[in-house]
């Protein structure tokens, strides 16, 4: 079953960031190559193992750039101040992924054919907590 996208929100803090238009999740385990030689481990020969690691996600978000608006307001601050966010993502504009984030990319974007336009990346710090 398909779900609309139309009520996903991206919050700092209680904040509702306005005007982002999309935003992707890609969370993303490290993997480390555990393969031995001659099948070791239980594994079949001429197969390859691993063990997961860490962790991570850097979030990529874009929209209409609104200096106006408190939410983007909030991280284009905590960009230059270089401090962390709470920030929660609503996919579906009911599960929620909680995490601090840094917002370690900020890139306001001008087209004389066009409206201005922003995009946010933001590097999950530690933990997310879906719910």
């Amino acid at each position: 079953m398909a779900i609309a996208a139309y009520p996903a929100s991206l919050t700092v803090g209680a904040v509702t960031i306005n005007d982002i238009v999309t935003y992707d999740l890609p969370f993303k385990m490290d993997m480390v190559d555990t393969t031995a030689f001659s099948g070791s481990g239980g594994a079949a020969v001429g197969t390859k193992t691993y063990v997961p690691t860490l962790f991570g996600v850097a979030v990529k978000a874009s929209g209409s750039w609104n200096k106006t608006d408190t939410g983007q307001a909030a991280l284009e601050t905590a960009f230059f101040a270089r401090t962390s966010c709470a920030m929660v993502f609503k996919p579906n504009g009911t599960n929620t992924y909680t995490c601090a984030a840094w917002i370690s990319g900020y890139n306001p974007k001008a087209d004389v054919k066009g409206v201005v336009t922003v995009d946010f990346e933001l590097t999950i710090n530690g933990a997310c907590t879906p719910a």
